[in-house]
């Protein structure tokens, strides 16, 4: 009989707005596995938000605040995914994936900020974070990691490219699903990081309108753009020598400083947004895809989305019309992702990643990607706790 398993996915992203949970119905294992959205939850990160912020953009911080902000993101995280299986009238799951939140990422060096301890305690199963650190140890970029979530999602007949409109953007690119074996359409698969996305506009938007963000980019639609200011930022969004992923230090902001009295902020804002469409467009044409699919919280930026579609010259839709709402795509992904690690499944792809290749010592077990919180039975170890 196939393996059917109850997997959590959460997620707060690089633009630090809020917290998305997933549950998703996992059947199969392996490359094997297929999935659907179960059940989501969306909620504010309330006063952690600023704390958070502050701490991704390196402003100073005691080791005990920063045990604190730990401890209560974790507390967070558990209970928002208990209301959701509330909601959802699901007693227990098998496993839960838990992003954590970025305030470091230069690598070798990277920071997913989490206390796990309270998830597992709440929720009573085994809990897997930290996804990153193993290809990061192996010599990776430890990012993007949602590649192969993707072709377990959105593998298509055609070549397609899933963009993650978050507080960066990113991109899988896959290939025509032909019916290869999956171990080949795997190896098949690229992504990228491919610039500032949502932190950047965010940040334009506290700047001009004392706002958190400018919602389906209303204001952004009724700008002009500035085309000195356009051509600026969009060569400070072009690819950067090297393969890397995106982290501190690239967020674009001293233009936000620079034009922020200059232009007006409905100009400001639409300048910001074409550029970085624009950007991402090219990098969709520049790998010959023959549609785009939209999730994050950028998908519902009209002018974001139209800047892209015109720059890709390809057909764009949200993962709403797949049947994934655009605010779950990365949540339900990490979900996929902590299921594949389960099986022992390496999560990352060094096409993707560029982790060198390697060879592992055959006598050497596996090891199982991510931080594991094991949930043990009280005739197992003596306690009925993790």
């Amino acid at each position: 009989m196939e393996r059917t398993r109850l997997v959590l996915g959460a997620m707060t992203g690089t633009s630090i707005d809020g917290i998305d949970l997933a549950l998703a119905e996992v059947r199969g294992t392996g490359l094997s596995m297929s999935a659907r959205l179960a059940a989501f939850r969306g909620a504010p990160l309330g006063t952690l938000a600023m704390r958070l912020r502050a701490a991704a953009d390196q402003q100073p911080i005691t080791a005990g605040e920063l045990a604190e902000l730990s401890r209560e993101l974790g507390e967070l995280h558990a209970r928002e995914a208990s209301e959701l299986l509330r909601e959802a009238a699901v007693p227990r799951i098998d496993l839960a994936a838990i992003h954590g939140q970025t305030v470091f990422h230069r690598p070798p060096t990277s920071l997913q900020l989490l206390n796990a301890h309270p998830i597992a305690a709440a929720l009573g199963c085994d809990v897997v974070f930290d996804l990153r650190g193993q290809d990061l140890a192996l010599g990776g970029q430890g990012a993007p990691l949602t590649p192969l979530s993707d072709w377990v999602l959105y593998r298509a007949p055609h070549a397609r490219a899933v963009v993650n409109l978050g507080g960066f953007a990113n991109a899988t690119i896959l290939a025509a699903d032909q019916g290869a074996p999956p171990a080949r359409q795997v190896a098949a698969i690229h992504g990228a990081d491919l610039c500032a996305c949502n932190q950047l506009l965010d940040r334009a938007a506290r700047a001009a309108l004392g706002r958190d963000f400018d919602a389906d980019g209303a204001v952004a639609a009724s700008g002009q753009r500035h085309e000195r200011a356009f051509a600026e930022l969009s060569a400070l969004l072009a690819p950067q020598p090297g393969a890397r992923s995106l982290g501190t230090g690239d967020e674009a902001f001293a233009w936000i400083d620079r034009h922020l009295g200059a232009l007006a902020p409905a100009d400001l804002l639409a300048t910001a947004a074409d550029a970085i469409g624009t950007a991402i467009g090219r990098a969709l044409a520049a790998r010959g895809v023959s549609d785009a699919v939209l999730a994050g919280g950028g998908a519902r930026h009209a002018r974001l989305a139209r800047a892209i579609a015109h720059a890709a010259g390809v057909a764009v839709q949200p993962s709403d019309r797949l049947g994934i709402p655009v605010a779950a795509r990365e949540a339900l992904g990490w979900a996929v992702l902590g299921a594949l690690a389960q099986d022992g499944t390496d999560v990352s792809l060094p096409q993707v990643t560029h982790r060198p290749a390697t060879t592992p010592d055959s006598a050497l077990p596996r090891p199982i990607p991510g931080t594991w919180l094991r949930i043990r039975t009280a005739d197992e170890c003596g306690l009925n706790r993790y």
